[in-house]
C-alpha cells in the first residue's frame, strides 16, 4: 500500500475507534479513493501504561510498543502515531529502534495550547492519567515554552481516573456532569487559560459531551489533525477539512 501511515491503538479501542473517525471526518473526500491510507494495529493486549509507570513491578508495556513498532515498520508506513498520550511516556525507546517518524502527541498539544490569544506566560491545565501526570509529559513541555503547568489536586485526580477507567474504559459511558465539572475547576477555581484533554478517553468524552470552548485543546483532534496534513504531504490533491461545530478545535 503505498503512502501509508501506521496507528498503534488498542490503548483503549474505543478511543482508537475516536481517532480514526476523527481523521476520516477532517478529510475530505467525494469517492473512496480520497481518503487516506493507513493501517491500525489494535493491539488491546498492550499492558496498563499508568500502572507501570507507577509501579515498575507490574508489567511493562515496552515490548509490546516496540513490536508494534517494528511490525509497522515492515509494512513500509511513512509515519506512526500512537492513541494514548501516557504512552508517550515510551517515545525515547520506541524512536531509538526506528527511522520512521512518531508524532508526539502532548507535545501537538501544548504547541496548540501555546496558540491562545491570552496574557503570558499562560496557565495550563492538563487533565490526563495519573501516569502521564507522574511522568511529567505535559508538565515539561509546558514549562520549556514559558509556560505554567496546573494539575488537578489529589482529589480531583481521583474523579479524572475513575471517568477515564470506571465510566469510559469500563462502561463505555460519559458523565457529562463530571467531565464538564472537572474542566470547570480547572478553569475557574484554578485560573486556566486554557486546558488540554490529555487522554484519548477524554477526548471521547470531549466527542461525546462537548465541553464547548477554544480554551479547551483536545490532544487527540491535535493529532488528528496533524496526522491528516502530514499524510497530505504524500498526496497533495487532499486538503483539510474544517471541524464540526460541536469541536471546538
Amino acid at each position: 500500500m503505498e503512502n501509508c501511515f501506521g496507528i498503534i491503538g488498542g490503548m483503549g479501542t474505543m478511543a482508537t475507534e475516536d481517532f480514526v473517525h476523527t481523521v476520516n471526518r477532517l478529510t475530505v473526500t467525494h469517492r473512496d479513493q480520497d481518503y487516506l491510507n493507513y493501517v491500525v494495529l489494535n493491539d488491546a493486549q498492550i499492558p496498563d501504561r499508568t500502572a507501570y509507570i507507577l509501579d515498575h513491578n507490574c508489567t511493562n508495556p515496552l515490548p509490546s510498543l516496540k513490536a508494534d513498532v517494528q511490525l509497522l515498520d515492515r509494512l513500509g508506513v511513512k509515519f506512526i502515531v500512537m492513541t494514548c498520550n501516557t504512552a508517550h511516556y515510551f517515545i525515547p525507546a520506541l524512536t531509538a529502534i526506528t527511522n520512521v517518524p512518531i508524532l508526539n502527541m502532548p507535545a501537538l498539544a501544548v504547541e496548540a495550547a501555546c496558540q491562545l490569544q491570552q496574557p503570558r506566560p499562560l496557565r495550563i491545565g492538563v487533565l490526563a492519567t495519573t501516569g502521564t501526570l507522574k511522568s511529567q509529559l505535559y508538565q515539561q513541555l509546558i514549562l520549556a515554552k514559558g509556560h505554567i503547568p496546573v494539575v488537578p489536586t489529589e482529589q480531583q485526580q481521583a474523579q479524572v481516573m475513575a471517568l477515564i477507567y470506571e465510566d469510559i474504559k469500563q462502561h463505555d459511558y460519559v458523565n457529562r456532569v463530571k467531565f464538564h465539572g472537572l474542566i470547570d475547576q480547572l478553569l475557574n477555581a484554578a485560573n486556566c487559560d486554557a486546558v488540554i484533554l490529555g487522554c484519548t478517553e477524554l477526548s471521547v468524552a470531549q466527542d461525546t459531551a462537548p465541553y464547548g470552548s477554544e480554551r479547551i485543546i483536545d490532544a487527540q483532534h491535535e493529532l488528528a489533525r496533524a496526522t491528516v496534513q502530514r499524510a497530505q504531504a504524500v498526496k497533495p490533491t487532499m486538503i483539510l477539512r474544517q471541524p464540526h461545530s460541536t469541536n471546538s478545535r
